[in-house]
């Protein structure tokens, strides 16, 4: 909270979820990934959640975005969350950022583009 009873400008109701525990091994054996109940009974406690997106392709496995009806919720969800032992896993919870994600997005592409200048200028495959 900033001195004016305000949250800080990154506070907002959409918190991003990493470190969660999901399975890799092969489809036949049993599962051992979060389910959506069980993040809703853990991020609910704090306050009404609208909704919880789990990440499902290669890259986004073991993340979720939770939504809060309030912001003050989520607020305090990150603050009691970020860090906390969940099924032996250690949580980090953050405020989503787009913006940030977009310019990560951006700034890889560039890259990449880079990267294939230089390998054209060096007749590498």
């Amino acid at each position: 909270m900033s001195r004016a009873g305000k949250p800080a400008p990154e506070v907002q109701r959409i918190l991003f979820v990493k470190n969660l525990r999901y399975d890799t091994r092969t489809p036949h054996l049993p599962s051992y990934n979060v389910s959506s109940e069980e993040l809703f009974d853990l991020f609910g406690k704090f306050g009404p959640i609208r909704q919880i997106r789990q990440g499902i392709a290669n890259n986004t496995k073991g993340t979720a975005f939770v939504v809060y009806e309030d912001t003050m919720d989520a607020k305090t969800a990150c603050d009691k969350l970020n860090g906390f032992n969940f099924q032996n896993r250690y949580l980090v919870v953050l405020y989503h950022q787009p913006e940030k994600m977009a310019r990560a997005e951006n700034d890889l592409q560039k890259r990449q583009e880079s990267l294939e200048k230089l390998k054209r200028q060096h007749g590498i495959d």
